[in-house]
C-alpha cells in the first residue's frame, strides 16, 4: 500500500524528515551513523537546498518548480520558498519556525482568546464584533461575550478601505492591546469604557464550545454541537456524542461556522458517529497525489482504527441527515465533513459559500541539529487533493449551501434559536415552527443597526485555515478511545 511506500520513501531519500501535519510516518528518524555531525555556521543556500529537494519530491505541483538555475540559493528561506510555489494556485502552502507550527496545530497558541468579526459603521467605518470567546483565556476573563462589539483599538477607530478593515493588526499580535466597547443606543453606537487584554503562551484550545438538547414544539429532539476546530481530542467528540444518544435525540446540528478545520481522522470519527448504516470498513476518502505515489481510498478503519468499532458503533446516532451551519470562514477538514458526509446521507448546509480548501499539506522539518534556533524551519507544502468515496470534490471555490443566510449584528447568543443559521435549521426539522423561527429572524433584522453590515471579504481575510493531520492515520495508529 501507499502508506508503506511513502514511509519508505521519506525514509530513504529525506532521513532529515521528523513531522508532519499531514502525514507523520513513524520510521521518520533521524538516520543513525558514527560520522560526525557537521558543524560550521548553516547558510541559506544550505537550508535552501533542503528546502529545494523536499519539495521537487512532494509538492502537489512539483513540475511546475523552477529548474536550479532559475533560483537564487542565498535568498533568505522565506522568500525562497515562495519562489517554489505554483501561484495563484497554490493558496496554502507556507513555511514557519518549526516549533511554532507544531504546537500551533496541536491547539496550542498564543491567543488573547478573543474570535471576532468585522462589521461596516457608515460610509468608510468600522467596529469588531465577537464571535465566541475561548473558555479560560484572558477574553474570557475579562467577561466578554459572544455579541459584543468594540469601536476602536489602542484608541484608533478603524477604517475600511476597498474592503478591508485598517489599524487592526494588535487584536492579532502578541502585546497588549485595548479595546473601547461599542454600546447601542436606539438606531446608534456609542462609545464606552474600555479593557485591556494580553495575549498569554502555550493556551490549549477547546474544540467543543457548546453542547445542547434542543426541544423543538412537536417534541423533537435536537442535538446541537458548536464544534470551532477539529483538534486531537476523540474523547471529548465520542462522549459528547454518547450523551446526545442518552438524551434520544433524532436529529442533529454541527455549528462549524468558524471552524478553520484540523485532524482528518476527527472528521471521519465526526462522520461515523452520524450516519446510519456505520461500516468500519466502508471507504471514506481518496487521496489523490501527484505521479510520484500511488492514489490511494481509505475506510473508516484506516482513518481511525477498526479497534475501535465497537465503541463508535454503540455511539453512532443513526441519522438519515444532518444539518451543518458553515460559512466562508468554514475551511479545511469542515469542508471534508461536508462533502465526505454526502455519499452518506442528506446534508443540509446552511449558512454561507465554504472557504473552498480541498487540499492537504505535509509539513516537514530538518532534524540535523545543525537545523536548530532560528534556522529550524518547519515547510508545509500541499501534497494532494481529496475526495469523497465516490470521487466527489474538487470545490476550490468553495461548498455552496442550501440555505443561504447571514448573521446580523449584534450577534445573537450562542446556540441561541434567535440566532438566523440554528433558527432555519429547527424550522426545517419542525415546519410548525417556521413562522415562529420567520419571526425570531426578522426580530434579529430589526435589531440591526442601520448602515451596519458585515464585512464578508474582510472577515475571510480573518479565516486561518488549518492542515488536514493524517498522522495516526497513516502510521497505522488507532485513537485512543474508551
Amino acid at each position: 500500500m501507499i502508506l508503506n511506500r511513502f514511509a519508505h520513501l521519506v525514509n530513504r531519500i529525506l532521513p532529515a524528515v521528523m513531522f508532519v501535519s499531514l502525514i507523520v510516518v513513524s520510521s521518520c528518524k533521524k538516520k543513525e551513523t558514527s560520522e560526525p555531525e557537521p558543524t560550521g555556521e548553516v547558510t541559506n543556500s544550505e537550508i535552501n537546498r533542503w528546502i529545494a529537494d523536499t519539495m521537487r519530491y512532494y509538492y502537489y505541483w512539483n513540475t511546475s518548480i523552477p529548474q536550479d538555475r532559475n533560483l537564487d540559493f542565498d535568498l533568505d528561506p522565506e522568500d525562497f520558498f515562495e519562489t517554489l510555489l505554483n501561484t495563484p494556485t497554490d493558496r496554502f502552502s507556507w513555511i514557519q519556525n518549526a516549533e511554532e507550527l507544531k504546537n500551533e496545530l496541536s491547539g496550542v497558541i498564543k491567543t488573547s482568546g478573543l474570535g471576532f468579526s468585522f462589521f461596516r459603521i457608515g460610509e468608510d467605518g468600522a467596529g469588531i464584533t465577537v464571535r465566541y470567546v475561548l473558555e479560560g483565556s484572558p477574553a474570557d476573563a475579562a467577561g466578554i461575550k459572544r455579541g459584543d462589539i468594540f469601536t476602536r483599538v489602542n484608541g484608533v477607530a478603524l477604517t475600511v478601505s476597498d474592503g478591508y478593515v485598517q489599524d487592526y493588526e494588535p487584536l492579532v499580535g502578541n502585546e497588549t492591546f485595548t479595546l473601547t466597547k461599542g454600546i447601542i443606543n436606539g438606531n446608534t453606537i456609542s462609545e464606552g469604557g474600555t479593557l485591556s487584554l494580553t495575549p498569554v503562551e502555550g493556551f490549549q484550545e477547546n474544540a467543543i464550545h457548546m453542547e445542547d438538547v434542543i426541544i423543538t414544539d412537536d417534541g423533537t429532539k435536537v442535538a446541537y454541537l458548536f464544534y470551532n476546530r477539529f483538534l486531537d481530542q476523540p474523547q471529548e467528540l465520542v462522549d459528547a456524542f454518547g450523551r446526545f444518544k442518552a438524551a434520544g435525540v433524532t436529529e442533529l446540528i454541527i455549528d462549524e461556522r468558524y471552524n478553520g478545520g484540523g485532524a482528518v481522522d476527527i472528521a471521519a470519527l465526526m462522520s461515523a458517529l452520524i450516519h446510519r448504516g456505520f461500516d468500519i470498513n466502508s471507504p471514506f476518502i481518496q487521496f489523490d497525489f501527484n505521479s510520484n505515489f500511488r492514489d490511494e481510498t481509505l475506510t473508516y478503519a484506516d482513518m481511525f482504527g477498526a479497534a475501535n468499532e465497537p465503541l463508535v458503533s454503540a455511539t453512532n446516532l443513526g441519522l438519515n441527515r444532518v444539518f451543518i451551519l458553515a460559512t466562508e470562514s468554514s475551511a479545511s477538514a469542515s469542508e471534508l465533513l461536508i462533502n465526505n458526509l454526502q455519499p452518506f446521507i442528506d446534508v443540509i448546509h446552511i449558512g454561507g459559500k465554504t472557504y473552498g480548501k480541498d487540499e492537504a499539506s505535509y509539513t516537514f522539518e530538518n532534524s540535523s541539529p545543525k537545523f536548530e534556533g532560528e534556522n529550524d524551519w518547519g515547510i508545509q507544502p500541499i501534497i494532494l487533493k481529496y475526495k469523497n468515496k465516490d470521487g466527489g470534490g474538487n470545490f476550490v471555490n468553495g461548498l455552496t449551501p442550501d440555505y443561504q443566510i447571514s448573521e446580523t449584528v449584534p450577534f445573537a447568543p450562542m446556540g441561541s434559536r434567535s440566532d438566523p443559521l440554528i433558527a432555519t435549521a429547527l424550522g426545517v426539522i419542525d415546519p410548525s415552527m417556521q413562522v415562529e423561527m420567520q419571526r425570531q429572524m426578522d426580530i434579529g433584522r430589526r435589531r440591526q443597526l442601520p448602515g451596519v453590515k458585515l464585512l464578508d471579504e474582510a472577515n475571510k481575510d480573518l479565516s486561518n485555515p488549518r492542515p488536514l493531520d493524517v498522522t495516526r492515520t497513516l502510521n497505522k495508529t488507532p485513537l485512543n478511545l474508551r
